[in-house]
């Protein structure tokens, strides 16, 4: 259905209503969705349909009706295919669930994009350069729920990860575990394991939720975010029999 009028929308758009003609075009959303993130500066949001069709100028964020933060200036804003990034929100975000386009023709385009949710920070403490740590391959699997990440990191002295996903996730899951698989002079290989149950979805009537995990370096007394990553869990998948 989404899919649908957003075809039809722009469809209107691109024949051309003059900036007099300014409207306001509301579209549906047929996937009920919870989303967690880590509060940032930049933004993500995540649409089910290409949108890049759509001339953005500006947007606005909603929280149950009211406007939490407006953003504006092609430079802050990237629209890639099905994907919005927000360079730079003018306040700290704890939670929207509509998205308000507005085009080069002045037509407010208000998208529902379930709810989004803001915990915790991404960091970006100062580590010396000869110190920083790198991935030098990741692997993952993910299937009914449960999520392996394997992240093989190059192995600086005195130097620590630690993973981590918003704090609502943690009491979400049935189970979070992080371990060290192998450690070498030269690298040390980590395991984040954790399930979401399925009676989650059920209870709370949707059909999707995304979350982000993060892996942190700690050295000394210094914190920095060195890994993110965008993971969505579709309800259909918990009939599946293959990790992918």
């Amino acid at each position: 259905m989404i899919k649908f009028l957003i075809s039809c929308s722009i469809f209107l758009l691109l024949l051309g209503c003059s900036p007099n003609d300014s409207s306001s075009i509301h579209l549906e959303n047929s996937a009920p969705t919870e989303s967690y993130f880590f509060q940032s500066k930049e933004v993500d949001i995540y649409f089910p349909d290409a949108i890049d069709s759509i001339d953005t100028h500006k947007i606005k964020l909603l929280s149950d009706g009211s406007v939490v933060t407006e953003i504006s200036g092609k430079n802050n804003i990237i629209v890639n295919d099905k994907h919005i990034r927000i360079l730079n929100t003018n306040q700290r975000l704890t939670h929207f669930d509509t998205v308000v386009i507005n085009d080069d023709q002045e037509n407010n385009i208000k998208i529902p994009v379930g709810d989004y949710y803001y915990e915790g920070q991404i960091t970006d403490d100062t580590i010396p350069a000869d110190k920083e740590v790198f991935i030098r391959n990741k692997h993952y699997k993910q299937i009914n729920g449960t999520l392996i990440y394997t992240i093989d990191f190059t192995n600086i002295e005195g130097s620590t990860i630690e993973f981590a996903v918003p704090e609502s996730i943690n009491k979400i899951a049935t189970l979070i575990e992080q371990k060290t698989i192998s450690k070498t002079s030269d690298s040390i290989i980590y395991e984040f394991h954790f399930e979401i149950p399925k009676d989650y979805f059920i209870q709370k009537k949707i059909t999707n939720l995304n979350l982000e995990l993060k892996a942190d370096q700690l050295y000394e007394s210094s914190r920095k975010t060195i890994y993110k990553s965008f993971i969505p869990i579709n309800i259909d998948e918990f009939n599946s029999e293959t990790p992918r």
